[in-house]
């Protein structure tokens, strides 16, 4: 029943506006809401209610994930423009070399101030290492990351007066009542809730079981 909001940073990938050394990670932040109504949102089909969330939202401050540049790079793609820089801070379409430059903040110079927020919360203030001096989540070199995380909960009913309850449901329903609009994460869940098997390429099913032999 609280709010929660969580912070995470990440080995540095995006450098600053007008800049080429990344100086922060892609630094997701995650907003989960309570569902006031229990899960009726995502069960109009059934009966029972389970209490959970009304919307999950988690995003980085990068335009993309890293992980998915990666996985192009791997499978010999081009990206898209616009998701990537090279080592000399120009626009590129090449996995490797973006790999080796910096990740496009979303937004611009708003993501990457979303990213310092991150920063900011789930290193300077945890104690933890800033990104520009973790070493990387992927592999052994240099050690562990120590990257930090940093979470916060409130009680929606100490700030709201009893006005939460119905405020959510207002804002919620002004979303979903619109031909094609939805909530943050809903798509998702809809999918993992009735989803029971997940089909992966071959190639990673048997890296998978090299992995676990």
């Amino acid at each position: 029943g609280l709010v929660g909001l969580g912070f995470t940073n990440a080995p540095a990938s995006i450098a600053p506006i007008g800049g080429r050394t990344p100086v922060i990670g892609t630094n997701p932040f995650a907003l989960a809401v309570p569902n006031t109504r229990g899960e009726e949102r995502f069960y109009r089909d059934r009966e029972e209610k389970q209490e959970g969330a009304a919307f999950v939202m988690d995003q980085s401050a990068s335009t993309i994930a890293k992980s998915e540049i990666m996985k192009r790079a791997k499978a010999g793609e081009a990206i898209p423009e616009g998701w990537a820089f090279d080592a000399d801070g120009n626009p590129t379409t090449d996995p490797n070399a973006a790999l080796k430059g910096s990740m496009a903040p979303s937004g611009g110079y708003k993501g990457f101030g979303m990213g310092l927020m991150v920063e900011v919360f789930a290193a300077a203030l945890s104690g933890a290492t800033l990104g520009k001096d973790a070493s990387p989540f992927s592999g052994t070199a240099g050690g562990p990351p120590a990257t930090g995380q940093f979470f916060i909960a409130l009680n929606p009913e100490t700030f709201s007066g009893g006005m939460f309850g119905a405020n959510l449901e207002g804002l919620c329903s002004a979303i979903e009542g619109q031909d094609g609009a939805r909530l943050p994460g809903s798509r998702r869940k809809k999918f993992r809730d009735n989803q029971s098997q997940i089909e992966i390429p071959e190639a990673l099913a048997e890296t998978i079981k090299g992995l676990t032999a």
